[in-house]
């Protein structure tokens, strides 16, 4: 007999086996492909969204000289260099300031941050373009075409004036504002080369370069190599981090990427590896007359793999024209409908063929691998043995914990359950091993997802409640004068619709650090160990060093309990007592934890001669660590963040002051009037400004919006794919003890009963993979949350997505079960018994 007639002959007479293969292999292959396909576009996307809110610019080179930009210029590794110069910053007032700078077109372009609204940009001298946020705060009608006069001066990186100015300007277009230079407190003014070039004093004239570079890959590693090789100053460099972190353009942002690649593969192996095993198992016998007949082992081996790729020359075309038709409906009429049909099509990835080619490679190189080791097994047993099918040596342990645990809960039925999964340990590992994977995929997909697109934290940072009304700036976090007192926290409070303010101060104050004490091997002493040195003084013998800090003073503590690491004991003390909450980067840094005693010193300037007038000093208790500040200002940026009680503050600076109200209104409220009484507040005081949240929020909001929609898209194929896996596993274990279930239901067990029975065992697969799945779950979610600071590695919504996740899982688990079962126990069982003989 020809091995093709016996390969032909099973195929033909096994119609069910074959076609549960068949479908398995089309389905992991199309899926296979339409992830590649759709990560793949989901990532351009991505991608070219972060360029335009980000730019197209890799890095930053900060004070450049005339020969840094000819280096830069004539790098071969380097597409395209821009530069700008600063002639100067105006104080606007309002906690706001206006950079007056020139950007060569190379610069405009790279930063993408100029769109002009209305008007042209400045081509003579004198001319200028500024944003609309400066218009509105100025209140100027009508701008363009009209003169503005601006007083400026330029500061070195030591805050020593190098010089100021006085120009007028012709308003020639308006901006659009930028609402991450808003939350700096920055408008921009744009001015021709020419007017730069004639009015800075200083023989270095430019500010700063921004480059890109002709590949983008290993962008960090090739930004090092230029530094090098031109001899600059490293602290002087600026990467794009955004960018590069929305490329994934590292080693450690890659690796998610990668690990979800292995695991996906790793479950389409076990389930194709898993039905190759129990579709080998059941055909020991037939194998065994095989080989009695004569058949060799190397003959038997011919057989089965003839069988794979009969399968693989059918499945796999069919899986990969299905995955591509899939993938580009998917493109024009989902993605396409979020963004638009004609923008997809034009940023689409031009790699799509070797993305088929490893797709084929994968599915083939998964199906080979999955079949390797049944098919060793099978050729090493002897073909007496193969015949009577007692191969497995059966060792069950009555007395086990899990047998125990299970017999007492559950009695009978779990007894049976519990020497189920003993008496058949392949099956029971690969159910366990499957189940984990998807568990750990799932778990690992939305800590990718959530971590880069799916929140707004940095606005909500900024501007925590429906409207921040404030006055702080540089210059103002160095003021001891009175900003906004009680009075005014009152008249807030009693608009009509207001529901809640939080009211607090923020201020620039420094802790002193000797030598021994500073962290030498952290990323703060090496960005800025130039100008530390440089701001040190010799005090008893020992090196001193300024650090500084952005002082938050709180009324409501409850908002640092997000953001707490430890010191929780100590929250309740904090307002009678001189305690002070320092972030996690300074505890590093500055070796310091909970229960030293630091002495804070804060520098009072006048703000309007910028001349230093005293220095007050108080020892404060650090009552525990923090991850960040609950709430960022703009102009109050500093190295290190601290928080104090409002009252602790007030003591210290000597007077009783705020400097911002974070508000939050009803739903049902008046916006209008209750923008309007805000208003009137800041015109009485003649102080601050107001920035409300939706009118900074809309744009970026419809942004992240349309980048959950694909993340969801590119999570939801995933997702798919694993329950698939999980699913095809429990069918086919199923199917395979069609025997098993004949003989039980001939010994009296009920349909019913024998349900019990494997739901009990499909609960066991579910406790123990989500147990083996946690440490490793959190190991990799703690490397990819490792660049987001504001992600804890266990909060709330990571309990809450772990909880929905075990409990869809168990429900689809159950669900598969039950609909199975109720076929196979459909089914004859007298017909079925007899097949045993």
């Amino acid at each position: 007999m020809k091995i093709g007639d016996i390969v032909r002959r099973y195929i033909l007479e096994n119609k069910k086996n074959t076609i549960l293969i068949i479908v398995s292999i089309i389905i992991s292959t199309a899926l296979f492909l339409f992830m590649n396909i759709l990560s793949e576009d989901a990532r351009n996307l991505m991608v070219d969204q972060a360029k335009k809110e980000m730019g197209t610019n890799h890095a930053s080179y900060y004070d450049p000289t005339g020969e840094d930009i000819e280096y830069f210029k004539n790098n071969p590794n380097i597409e395209k260099v821009g530069t700008s110069m600063l002639l100067g910053i105006h104080d606007i007032g309002n906690s706001q300031t206006l950079h007056i700078l020139s950007e060569d077109k190379n610069s405009q372009e790279l930063k993408e941050s100029y769109k002009i609204q209305n008007g042209s940009f400045p081509v003579n001298e004198n001319e200028i373009v500024v944003d609309k946020w400066y218009i509105e705060q100025k209140n100027i009608k009508n701008p363009i075409g009209k003169t503005i006069r601006l007083d400026y001066k330029k500061s070195n990186e030591n805050g020593d004036i190098l010089y100021d100015g006085d120009m007028e300007f012709k308003i020639t277009g308006i901006l659009n504002s930028n609402t991450a230079l808003k939350a700096q407190g920055t408008s921009i003014g744009l001015i021709s080369q020419e007017t730069a070039r004639k009015n800075i004093p200083t023989k270095n004239k430019y500010d700063q370069a921004v480059i890109k570079l002709k590949k983008e890959k290993n962008i960090q590693k090739q930004i090092e190599n230029i530094i090098k090789e031109g001899n600059l100053i490293n602290n002087n460099v600026r990467l794009n981090n955004q960018l590069i972190l929305a490329m994934s353009d590292s080693i450690s942002l890659k690796i998610p990427y990668i690990i979800v690649n292995i695991i996906l593969s790793l479950a389409t192996i076990l389930l194709i590896y898993n039905i190759f095993y129990i579709l080998v198992s059941n055909r020991t016998k037939d194998f065994g007359v095989l080989r009695a007949l004569g058949f060799r082992p190397y003959d038997v081996s011919k057989i089965v793999i003839l069988e794979v790729f009969i399968y693989l020359a059918i499945s796999i075309p069919v899986g990969i024209l299905i995955g591509g038709v899939v993938a580009n409906i998917s493109r024009e009429n989902i993605i396409g409908i979020i963004y638009n049909v004609s923008y997809v099509n034009s940023i689409k990835s031009d790699n799509y063929i070797g993305i088929y080619i490893v797709s084929v490679l994968l599915s083939m190189i998964t199906i080979i691998i999955s079949v390797i080791k049944p098919l060793i097994s099978l050729c090493k047993i002897d073909p007496i043995v193969c015949m009577r099918r007692n191969e497995e040596k059966i060792n069950i342990k009555g007395k086990s914990f899990i047998n125990k645990f299970m017999t007492k809960v559950f009695k009978d039925y779990g007894n049976i359950a519990s020497k189920n999964l003993q008496r058949n340990r392949k099956r029971t590992n690969l159910a366990i091993a499957s189940m984990s994977i998807v568990i750990f995929l799932i778990t690992i997909v939305y800590t990718k997802s959530t971590s880069n697109f799916l929140n707004d934290g940095g606005l909500r940072l900024w501007i925590p409640g429906d409207y921040l009304m404030h006055n702080i700036d540089i210059l103002s976090t160095n003021e001891d004068k009175i900003t906004y007192d009680r009075d005014i926290l009152k008249d807030i409070e009693n608009i009509d619709g207001v529901k809640k303010v939080n009211a607090s101060r923020n201020k620039a104050f420094n802790i002193q650090i000797d030598d021994k004490n500073i962290n030498k091997d952290s990323g703060y002493w090496k960005e800025n160990k130039d100008i530390l040195e440089a701001q040190s003084k010799i005090k008893d013998g020992k090196k001193i060093y300024h650090n500084f800090f952005e002082v938050v003073g709180l009324e409501d503590i409850d908002i640092l309990k997000d953001v707490l690491i430890d010191g929780k004991d100590n929250l309740n003390k904090i307002n009678d007592n001189p305690y002070i909450y320092i972030d996690k980067k300074s505890s590093e840094a500055l070796s310091i934890k909970e229960g030293n005693k630091i002495k804070v010193n804060f520098d009072i300037i006048d703000s309007k001669t910028n001349n230093y007038k005293k220095t007050l000093s108080k020892e404060f208790i650090v009552a525990g660590t923090i991850k960040n500040l609950p709430i960022v200002s703009q102009g109050g940026g500093q190295s290190f963040g601290a928080v104090i009680s409002v009252n602790q503050m007030n003591k210290f600076i000597g007077n009783s002051s705020y400097e911002r109200f974070d508000i939050w209104t009803s739903k049902i409220a008046n916006n209008s009037h209750i923008e309007n009484e805000l208003k009137k507040i800041i015109e009485k005081t003649g102080k601050g400004i107001l920035i409300p949240y939706k009118s900074e929020s809309a744009g970026i909001e419809k942004s992240d919006n349309q980048k959950a929609m694909i993340m969801v898209l590119v999570v939801g194929v995933i997702i798919i794919l694993s329950l698939f896996n999980c699913c095809n596993t429990i069918v086919t274990s199923i199917n395979s003890r069609v025997r098993e279930f004949a003989l039980l239901r001939g010994i009296g067990i009920s349909k019913h009963e024998i349900k019990k029975i494997i739901k009990l065992e499909g609960l066991v697969y579910i406790l123990i993979s989500s147990s083996i799945s946690i440490l490793p779950s959190l190991i990799v979610r703690s490397i990819i949350i490792k660049d987001f600071p504001n992600i804890n590695l266990i909060n709330l919504k990571f309990i809450i997505a772990t909880i929905i996740i075990y409990v869809i899982l168990s429900a689809i688990t159950m669900i598969t079960i039950e609909k199975t079962l109720k076929q196979v126990l459909s089914e004859d069982f007298v017909d079925q018994i007899k097949m045993l003989q």
